[in-house]
């Protein structure tokens, strides 16, 4: 997968989906429990990440048990490769979940499996291999979290669980919520991220501007007026009455709290911090970073993607259905072959197909993206609301 990979398509093409799979998946490897895993920071209820039958949920309601799969190929920075797969069994009734398999294997350059795997199935055990060359442990299938996400198995004995759990813990994968969750006052905390939703904007910029990293702050600020003209400043200070921090945007020279702000600056705030962060990640996941933005930045905005892809060596992926947005990573991608990508969602037999995209040529791109937007399964009216809203009549 390229370094930036872009996610384009119409509404319930999919790409939401993907972002969720790699959130599930991590919180799999990582939490202490599949109930934690599964728990409210996932969409949905944990019997809605099975797949429906034709009957819906009535008729998944009726069956004893349920499972899905999940599998990432891995590619850690010391150059080795990593192969994971979990599945996990639920009963829709009860909703009690339990891991029915679990498998990681090393890979080769070719994608090749190498030696025997470190974690795998065998009859109704999961065999769990260290690297001193003991016998293998046994672990029951069905237990309640994952072999990966155990603490007790790390280096040196189990040294490839330990690198496969590291890698999973620095995905970050972000729904921010500019209408609630970044509006709310917070005390200082020890924080390495803005959080999921963006709950932890205003303590990790906090945090930034009083550490050894303060040039990045300083960078925020450079970025955000860059993107938005508007805004000549921002600060995040320590309120001594409340033991809360405000955020304040200067705009026009006045200052407004983050509860005044707009959501559109809210998230370009957000979208800066997470460009500049100090601390390690592997793989970044936004939902829509064009939303609230003015047409004409969208540019800055895909740059600002590239840049934190192909500048900072991360794994970036972005969902969208901006064409002009798609305009400006289709430009990335003729500048950084095989760096960039632009795939395009579609659901096709009742599942999620990513294909790269592939336009006719310069003078064709732009209506080329934009017919993606209009699944050819939709009823007229649908297509017509589409056509709407790509031609500014309707706020999309």
């Amino acid at each position: 997968m390229p370094s930036l990979t872009v996610l384009y398509g119409p509404n319930a093409a999919g790409k939401s989906n993907v972002l969720d799979a790699l959130f599930l998946l991590k919180r799999l490897a990582t939490e202490r429990t599949l109930s934690e895993a599964l728990g409210s920071e996932v969409r949905g209820y944990p019997v809605e990440q099975l797949t429906f039958p034709a009957g819906g949920l009535p008729e998944l309601l009726r069956k004893k048990r349920g499972a899905f799969s999940l599998e990432a190929d891995l590619d850690l920075h010391d150059g080795q490769k990593l192969r994971y797969r979990v599945e996990v069994e639920i009963e829709p009734r009860s909703g009690k979940a339990n891991v029915a398999d679990e498998y990681l294997a090393r890979l080769s350059k070719t994608g090749e499996v190498r030696g025997n795997p470190p974690v795998e199935a065998s009859e109704d055990k999961i065999l769990v291999r260290r690297q001193d060359g003991h016998r293998p442990q046994h672990e029951p299938r069905h237990l309640s979290h994952t072999v990966l996400s155990d603490p007790r198995r790390g280096a040196p004995n189990f040294v490839w669980i330990e690198k496969a759990r590291t890698e999973f813990q620095s995905v970050r994968t972000y729904y921010l919520d500019p209408r609630i969750s970044m509006r709310q006052e917070t005390p200082p905390r020890e924080v390495s991220d803005i959080g999921t939703l963006g709950q932890h904007l205003a303590p990790f910029l906090y945090r930034l501007k009083h550490s050894e990293f303060g040039k990045n702050f300083a960078a925020v600020r450079r970025t955000l007026n860059a993107v938005i003209p508007s805004v000549e400043d921002f600060s995040v200070d320590l309120n001594e009455e409340r033991g809360t921090l405000d955020l304040k945007i200067v705009q026009n020279g006045i200052p407004f709290s983050s509860r005044m702000v707009s959501e559109g600056t809210l998230r370009v705030l957000a979208l800066i911090a997470i460009a500049v962060n100090p601390w390690p990640s592997s793989v970044i996941a936004f939902e829509e970073p064009e939303n609230g933005v003015h047409l004409r930045r969208l540019e800055l905005i895909a740059d600002l993607l590239g840049a934190m892809a192909l500048q900072r060596n991360r794994q970036v992926l972005v969902t969208t259905h901006s064409p002009h947005f798609c305009e400006h990573i289709l430009r990335l991608e003729k500048e950084n072959p095989n760096r960039v990508g632009l795939l395009i969602a579609k659901q096709v037999g009742g599942q999620t197909e990513c294909r790269p995209f592939a336009a006719f040529g310069p003078l064709f791109e732009r209506s080329e993206i934009r017919s993606q937007l209009v699944n050819p399964t939709e009823d007229a009216q649908d297509g017509w609301f589409q056509a709407m809203v790509l031609r500014g009549l309707v706020d999309g």
